[in-house]
């Protein structure tokens, strides 16, 4: 059911855009507030939370799309033997998020996330490095924003 809503809401989006232009479904002055933007990864889910301020729309949702990729860089040893392996992964999620009566639109979103091929079998591995990377872009206002960590 869950998956049938979200392709209706998809449906939607896209039906207005090509109907309207682009233009049509962009909301002026609608952004997403940097400093209310985190990103973290467990290793299995990343969870990101946001905040679109100005949001002005009739029917009180909009529609957002928050795409998270995690970059990983290990180094494994096995005796004498040293490999520095780098994966990334990334998942993406469209939900439908109300609007606050104060024009914003502020949520947290879930999205499981697994980098694969890490840690390399029979090799003991040490996380060296790890980036995470947020875009959120709104669908009905046309508000983005990038954030790494």
């Amino acid at each position: 059911m869950r998956s049938n809503t979200r392709r209706a809401t998809t449906v939607a989006v896209l039906a207005t855009l090509l109907a309207g232009g682009a233009g049509a479904a962009h909301a002026a002055g609608a952004h997403f507030v940097p400093k209310a933007t985190q990103a973290t990864w467990n290793g299995t889910v990343a969870t990101v939370t946001f905040q679109e301020a100005d949001v002005l729309l009739d029917g009180g949702i909009t529609t957002i799309s928050v795409k998270v990729t995690a970059d990983v860089t290990v180094v494994c040893t096995k005796g004498e033997s040293t490999l520095r392996i780098r994966r990334s992964a990334t998942a993406t999620d469209v939900h439908d998020y109300p609007i606050s009566d104060d024009a914003t639109a502020a949520a947290t979103a879930t999205i499981p996330l697994e980098v694969r091929g890490l840690p390399a079998p029979g090799y003991t591995c040490t996380t060296q490095h790890t980036t995470i990377t947020a875009v959120l872009e709104d669908f009905w206002t046309g508000a983005t924003l990038t954030h790494q960590t």
